[in-house]
């Protein structure tokens, strides 16, 4: 192929990379949402799937990308001007939503580690409950008797 075929499939992985960018950005949206919304019905484990193949297809892009350059068909100094800039504007866009997913992320950490606690102090009150309970109930040694047994 020629560089130009090159340069534009190129672009056309990095095209594909952002828009799975763009997906995980919104299944990261989403999961915040649930998360935050603390509701009881909420599909985390599917988005966290979802999240987890747009990984995967972002590696398989990277991985096609990585060839092209490896094989030297494309080499950085020598791309035209017009894909240069179209390959800046795809790499600003996916810098730009790396950083926005990030915050996301760090909301994300923080609002489970809140719950969490949460949940460590209301099964940590349950148990000290449980004990107290416990404490009420005499454990018989013996069974009842009744003294006057003939009749």
């Amino acid at each position: 192929m020629r560089d130009v075929e090159k340069e534009k499939e190129m672009c056309g992985f990095l095209e594909k990379k952002l828009d799975k960018f763009r997906e995980y950005q919104s299944v990261t949206e989403k999961m915040k949402q649930i998360v935050q919304s603390n509701d009881g019905n909420n599909d985390l484990s599917g988005l966290i799937n979802r999240r987890q193949k747009c990984i995967g297809a972002i590696e398989n892009i990277n991985s096609s990308i990585e060839k092209i350059v490896k094989n030297g068909s494309v080499k950085l100094s020598h791309i035209s001007y017009n894909y240069k800039a179209l390959i800046d504007r795809y790499l600003l866009n996916i810098k730009e939503i790396l950083i926005q997913v990030n915050l996301m992320d760090k909301e994300l950490v923080a609002i489970v580690a809140e719950q969490g606690e949460n949940i460590k102090t209301e099964l940590l009150n349950m148990r000290n409950k449980r004990q107290a309970a416990r404490g009420y109930h005499t454990n018989k040694r013996y069974s009842p008797k009744f003294l006057d047994t003939r009749r």
